[in-house]
């Protein structure tokens, strides 16, 4: 979807609530038209408006469920990144290949239920490249599914992760759901100044939408931003906020002097916090 100017937002510590669907049909077909229309302006409405607020006391504590446990959270966001070269791709595939296959998580655990896999590549064509890599991992090509396009009017338009996230719905149903979204690479789906945190935040915030609507994990690949060298990981995965959207941040890394790939990462406990663990994970 477009970066979408009136969804959710945080202010001031109270949650802003978000168009209804009419208004955002109506305001979609406008912009795709390339007309404008007034901005949004909520003094414009009528009637009392009173925030919203929730005792803690109401709320039962829920614990975070995962597909790799302790590293990929399923129903949230992870980001995949590190410099060419390192693996990304790789370790994605193979992520899906324990996934579909079952088997055993690169650190030893069980994968304990399999599940369908959606991917969608800019940088890697399904037919030469993805799904012989994923034959060489082990996957089970039946629960391996790629998103190829958008049918509108008759017509087969290129599926851009930017405005149709959403569109996606129907098309989970119909294969039994989704346990793991891949996008590679993550940044496609976003259709604003990168270098805008707010901005950069809406514009995933579909994606976000997405894993909790259907419980799933998305993880997104991504490059190292240039003349980050030095820097801490969380900081060289390009705009803030991908790093402060997603749950948690893995990272790849090529052995100094050697071929060896390492795949360092942690989960993240929070929203404010990460550590890379140097852990060598292989198959």
């Amino acid at each position: 979807m477009m970066a979408d100017k009136h969804t959710t937002d945080h202010m001031a510590g109270f949650t802003l609530s978000k168009e209804d669907d009419a208004a955002r049909s109506t305001r979609i077909e406008v912009e795709r038209a390339g007309e404008t229309i007034r901005p949004f302006d909520r003094s414009m409405q009528r009637g009392e408006r009173v925030a919203k607020i929730r005792c803690g006391a109401d709320i039962t504590p829920q614990p975070i469920t995962w597909l790799w446990p302790g590293w990929v959270p399923a129903g949230k966001s992870t980001i995949l990144a590190g410099a060419a070269g390192t693996g990304k791709t790789t370790l994605a595939l193979g992520l899906a290949a324990v996934l579909t296959a079952g088997g055993r998580w690169p650190d030893g655990s069980v994968c304990q239920g399999r599940g369908n896999v959606l991917i969608w590549s800019s940088e890697d064509v399904a037919d030469d490249t993805l799904v012989p890599r994923l034959i060489a991992s082990g996957a089970d090509l039946a629960r391996c599914h790629f998103i190829e396009g958008i049918a509108q009017d008759g017509e087969s338009v290129p599926f851009d992760p930017s405005q149709d996230i959403p569109d996606l719905r129907r098309a989970v149903d119909a294969i039994g759901g989704v346990s793991l979204l891949l996008i590679d690479p993550i940044v496609s789906a976003v259709a604003c100044d990168m270098l805008r945190a707010n901005d950069v935040r809406r514009s995933l915030q579909a994606v976000v939408d997405f894993a909790d609507a259907h419980g799933c994990a998305v993880s997104g690949i991504t490059h190292f931003a240039k003349g980050g060298s030095g820097k801490a990981p969380q900081d060289r995965v390009g705009s803030q906020a991908f790093g402060a959207l997603a749950r948690m941040v893995l990272v790849t890394a090529k052995e100094e002097g050697s071929n060896r790939r390492h795949r360092p990462g942690r989960s993240r406990t929070s929203p404010r916090t990460m550590a890379a663990l140097p852990t060598r994970l292989t198959w």
